[in-house]
């Protein structure tokens, strides 16, 4: 009996032994499953649905003989956190400025789908009214601009950042920091756990760390931050697969990609990349010694060693990590010496979350354009890189001249050549509304659709100097509207008038009187081709702008005239890019034939005329002198104002209004016109000033505007018009005389 009781309790061992075993082996499997479940979301550096998304603007090319002013290329610089120094440029990220035109940059670099350029050293000098590159005739090219950072629901700023792009000096300070034997322990440092042990059983408050990197790692992205034993066992045992299924590099990559480093409003600061750029305005691989310290020292508690909280705080923090630093042999003693001589270097009032920003009512638009193509969960947290096309100054120079108007406004200024918005401000302050005036508000254009009325009548033939009846006049409409009686502004006919005095006036009547001559059907088709998407009501009042559009479309309707009869879609985003570097989107602009150049030019000449002696004539007012075609327009009572307008080089809109729809008494040229002169002054800095190029195919034949024939010695007025060749006139002027006669009664009123 007794041994079978032995037998028996040798059995019951085994079994529960075998037992714990099994839910040990159990408890292990499944610790590796759910790793290798979470493992696989593992992209270049981190987790991916961690990674916020990146917006970035255009890059900037300052070509030879750019007349872009210094102060405007020394704005791009400081805007990329480019930083001045006495003295020739060390290194990339700085500039030296000799006034009165020596400007020597140490480009930084990039390599992206919208280009690529190599980081080095670029002279330049300014000879009074634009640039000479004295190194090569290739435009220097500043990399693009951070825009918006997108983090979604979770509200964590992170950037990807492969290995070779961590600094050994960051690698070595956080070793120093965090943990000194990283590099010859297997996951689990047993000094760490023996002195965690002792601090534990002897009863001190509060559980006792002693951490690895690695279990750091392994507690962030598989296990909760509670400290308890039982989690504590999970996190070694984690440690330790990590240690096995990765390389020393590959862990320390992953951590600096993942661990919390501060705070920013309600955003998290997380990582090394976004740590750097956030307290720094640098990038990885510009950063001091000094500078990789004060990150290394935020690790163990970004609250107490803010550098913007506690200054004294986080440079003793840094001293003491540069101490390590130098025990563990990573730096010098006159490293030691120099690095601790420097000051912290932080970037100045970082600014929180939600205050307005000059970008916010773009970047908004591109998230709302990209979302149904790429979800939520993509577009959030994917560590997407966005490029667009939108020229930072420029859109700068959109919301001060938006933020500056009285009622609510809008702006979208386009490259007419290709289509791309290079500013859209869709309100006066984006932190108080968020919705987009630009490109979400319908709204009656009034005048400012005018012009393709006007462009519809010259492919059918008729000119610029075409009779019109401009005389007040009662239309039929259906049974139930009645009839109406649109009338002139302010109640002024001119009883007769040619094409381009009613465009240049702006007059109803005549403009009525044209849309009668060619139709409905063909003002529709004509605005459909430009660009004009919007729902348009095919009756007499669709030429006085009855039906509702956004200010981009309109807008962007403008570029066939200004681009020789071309048009490209307007676009924003020129491609996306995943965490690791592929492209998901890349497309070029597209660039259609709409219209034909003579027409185009015609177009432009006439609204022209707008702005030398009509509606939009207070431009020179504002001290405007450049070679401009543009389109007031105003609504009943004053409702909406709009002002549309174009340079050789760039075309604008600018929207004027309230939000509730309410009468403002606002026109054209007393609300919008100086928003968009604000902008273009400010804008047009940036371009060389340039006429409107001729095509070929075009006469000019001195007019009496009274008949629209060609003028006789008796007229006594004479205008020179442009026409189509072909379509110019050839029966003088029946209303005056001719000859010897005429000229003696013009001169003596005869």
């Amino acid at each position: 009996m007794t041994v079978r009781r032995g037998r028996s309790s040798a059995s019951t061992w085994a079994s529960t032994l075998g037992v714990v075993l099994g839910v040990c082996l159990i408890a292990a499997g499944g610790l590796v499953l759910y790793a290798e479940s979470r493992l696989s979301s593992l992209v270049l550096g981190g987790l991916g649905e961690s990674f916020s998304t990146r917006l970035y603007s255009a890059p900037y090319a300052l070509a030879d003989g750019s007349t872009a002013p210094p102060e405007r290329v020394l704005a791009r610089l400081e805007r990329l956190d480019y930083r001045r120094v006495a003295g020739e440029p060390a290194g990339p990220g700085e500039f030296e400025w000799q006034p009165p035109g020596q400007l020597t940059v140490w480009l930084r670099g990039f390599d992206a789908p919208v280009g690529k350029v190599e980081a080095g050293r670029r002279d330049l000098e300014w000879r009074g009214d634009r640039w000479s590159l004295s190194t090569s005739s290739a435009p220097v090219v500043f990399e693009p601009e951070l825009a918006a950072e997108l983090s979604g629901a979770k509200k964590v700023r992170r950037e990807p950042a492969a290995s070779e792009e961590i600094p050994d000096a960051l690698k070595h300070a956080v070793i120093a920091a965090e943990d000194r034997r990283f590099y010859s322990h297997w996951g689990i440092d047993p000094r760490g756990i023996a002195r965690a042990l002792w601090h534990d059983v002897s009863g001190r408050a509060g559980l006792q760390g002693g951490s690895t990197i690695t279990q750091q790692l392994s507690k962030n992205l598989f296990l909760t931050p509670k400290r308890t034993f039982k989690r504590k066992l999970a996190e070694a045992g984690l440690a330790l697969y990590l240690e096995l299924r990765f390389s020393k590099d590959r862990i320390l990559t992953l951590y600096l990609n993942d661990i919390y480093l501060g705070q920013q409003g309600p955003v998290s600061v997380a990582g090394v990349k976004a740590a750097a750029r956030f307290y720094f305005g640098k990038r990885l691989n510009e950063l001091t010694i000094a500078e990789c310290a004060t990150i290394a020292g935020l690790i163990c508690s970004p609250y107490r060693y803010n550098p913007f909280r506690d200054p004294e705080q986080a440079l003793s923090r840094r001293d003491f990590v540069l101490g390590n630093m130098r025990d563990e042999g990573f730096i010098t003693d006159a490293q030691l010496e120099q690095e601790r001589a420097r000051p912290l270097g932080v970037k100045e009032s970082p600014q929180a979350p939600g205050q307005a920003r000059d970008a916010d009512y773009f970047s908004a638009e591109v998230v709302r354009q990209l979302l149904p193509r790429f979800g939520e969960e993509t577009l959030y947290r994917h560590g997407l890189a966005i490029y667009t096309t939108m020229d930072a100054l420029l859109q700068r120079d959109a919301q001060r001249a938006v933020s500056a108007a009285r009622p609510q406004a809008a702006l979208v200024a386009i490259d007419p050549a290709n289509g791309n918005v290079l500013a859209l401000s869709g309100g006066r302050d984006f932190a108080r509304s968020q919705f987009n005036r630009a490109t979400q508000a319908r709204r009656q254009p009034g005048s400012a659709f005018k012009p393709f009325v006007y462009g519809a009548a010259l492919e059918r033939g008729l000119t610029a100097a075409t009779i019109l009846e401009d005389k007040p006049r009662q239309y039929a409409r259906d049974l139930s509207s009645g009839t109406w009686d649109p009338r002139n502004y302010e109640g002024v006919y001119f009883g007769t008038a040619t094409v381009r005095q009613a465009l240049a006036h702006s007059l109803n009547a005549a403009t009525l009187d044209l849309e009668q001559k060619i139709g409905v059907p063909a003002v529709v088709e004509f605005a459909r081709r430009m660009g004009i998407e919007s729902p348009l009501r095919e009756d007499l009042g669709l030429a006085l702008g009855d039906s509702e559009v956004t200010l981009l479309e309109l807008t962007a309707a403008y570029a066939p005239f200004a681009d020789g009869g071309f048009r490209s879609p307007p676009r924003l985003v020129v491609a996306v890019v995943d965490a690791e570097g592929s492209v998901l989107e890349d497309e070029p602009p597209r660039r259609d034939s709409v219209l034909d150049a003579a027409t185009a030019f015609l177009m432009t000449s006439l609204l022209q005329s707008v702005v030398a002696q009509g509606t939009g004539k207070p431009l020179a007012a504002w001290g405007w002198s450049r070679p401009t075609a543009a389109k007031t327009g105003t609504t009943n009572d004053g409702r909406d104002a709009w002002f549309v307008g174009y340079t050789p080089s760039l075309l604008a809109g600018a929207w004027v209004g309230d939000d509730q729809h309410r009468s403002i008494r606002a026109t054209g040229a007393k609300n919008a016109l100086p928003v968009w002169v604000t902008f273009m002054k400010a804008a047009s800095q940036d371009f060389e000033r340039l006429d409107f190029s001729r095509p070929a195919g075009l006469v000019d034949v001195v007019i009496d505007p009274q008949s629209g024939l060609r003028a006789v010695s008796g007229c006594p007025q004479r205008v020179t018009e442009i026409f189509k060749d072909g379509t110019q006139p050839t029966q003088d002027c029946p209303l005056h005389a001719g000859g010897i006669k005429g000229f003696f009664r013009r001169w003596f009123g005869r």
